[in-house]
């Protein structure tokens, strides 16, 4: 989920889960499984960035890894996919328990087993951070899973232009979809009235 904000035309606002027998999964799937093919990874988990453009998918990267993000998105993909279908015990079945391996499904479920995202804090402000109330706010969220901050008490914050200026990101999940669109919609709030932090001398808006 990119959109332009401050003056940027891709700044990440998340990272949104597609059902298996969506349009999109399946021009990605059979995509990302032929480049992988090309590349001759055979085994283990691969981390891809490809693009959909009108004329279909097209690579940005593969790389022999899992995903990023110190695992993070793991209880999301558990959740989602109603249990093992994660990289992490995937790629441990492969190498030590074979047949439980054996036991997973060639894509995953269909429809998704829960609702939840990955966020990407946004700021339209910046300066010396005094204090994060914000971020205590948003882990008393019915949907709330985890919270990495990208910034401390006495480090500067800029408006987000890119991935490195976001001021952190979080993880939600909810088996209620009104629930959790409430609770991300309460977080763009936040942002929207520079409610994350308390600047130790005024800060600057782009509100």
């Amino acid at each position: 989920d990119k959109r332009p904000r401050n003056g940027s035309q891709f700044v990440y606002f998340g990272m949104l889960p597609i059902d298996p027998m969506s349009e999109e999964a399946k021009a990605l799937i059979p995509y990302t499984r032929g480049v992988l093919d090309a590349l001759g990874m055979k085994h283990g988990p691969s981390h891809g960035e490809i693009i959909m453009t009108e004329s279909g998918p097209c690579l940005v990267e593969m790389n022999c890894r899992a995903h990023g993000g110190d695992g993070n998105w793991a209880p999301l993909a558990r959740k989602l996919t109603g249990g093992k279908y994660c990289q992490i015990e995937a790629t441990v079945d492969a190498y030590l328990e074979g047949e439980e391996f054996h036991k997973l499904p060639d894509v995953p479920p269909s429809p998704l087993k829960a609702h939840g995202l990955e966020v990407n804090l946004v700021s339209y402000s910046k300066g010396k951070v005094k204090s994060m109330p914000g971020f205590d706010v948003i882990k008393r969220l019915p949907s709330f899973v985890w919270l990495s901050p990208a910034a401390s008490v006495g480090s500067e914050v800029t408006f987000t232009v890119d991935l490195i200026t976001s001021p952190g990101c979080c993880v939600l999940m909810n088996d209620d979809p009104e629930i959790l669109d409430k609770d991300l919609n309460f977080i763009r709030y936040l942002e929207e009235i520079n409610g994350l932090f308390v600047y130790e001398t005024k800060g600057e808006s782009l509100a």
